[in-house]
């Protein structure tokens, strides 16, 4: 059985060198690449030339589909479903229904935001990454910075990638 090459990977020992090397990699035109770090790198997205994450807007839409939902389902329950007058108020009081309406909320995107995190950006249910249990995910998980460029990506050169 042949061994086909994944990635090529490089170790650093500092926040400064990773930052150098993500640059230096995004900068030669390589686009299927990551950098691991056993912390967040200030500056790190810039420096991968990363775009602006489309997670704002499920955990928006995921809030405001949460802030309806409370609304409709309280206005139904108070209005259609079991109108009772109470000390006179009507039987859509706005003002009363503000708690619920935030919890739910936040609730409903939050928990939006983590089941689309873990599914779609993660795909939670695949766990058979090649470099999960190599002595390179042991190192940038305690104390290492390292770099990964894959070899599907379309400008992969092995003696090019060495050179870096």
């Amino acid at each position: 059985m042949s061994e086909k090459l994944f990635s090529y990977t490089a170790l650093f020992n500092t926040p400064d060198e990773i930052i150098h090397a993500a640059k230096a990699v995004a900068d030669k035109g390589y686009t299927k690449f990551d950098v691991n770090t056993p912390y967040p790198v200030h500056g790190m997205d810039s420096a991968m030339k990363l775009k602006t994450s489309k997670l704002g807007f499920v955990t928006l839409f995921a809030g405001l589909g949460g802030a309806a939902l409370a609304l409709l389902t309280m206005g139904w329950m108070m209005g259609i479903d079991y109108p009772n007058v109470i000390g006179g108020k009507p039987f859509f009081p706005l003002p009363a229904f503000i708690p619920i309406t935030f919890e739910l909320t936040v609730l409903v995107a939050t928990l939006s935001t983590v089941a689309f995190l873990l599914f779609f950006f993660f795909k939670l249910p695949n766990n058979r990454h090649p470099l999960h249990d190599t002595n390179y995910m042991k190192n940038v998980s305690s104390d290492k910075y390292g770099v990964s460029i894959e070899a599907e990506d379309p400008k992969f050169n092995l003696e090019e990638v060495k050179s870096l």
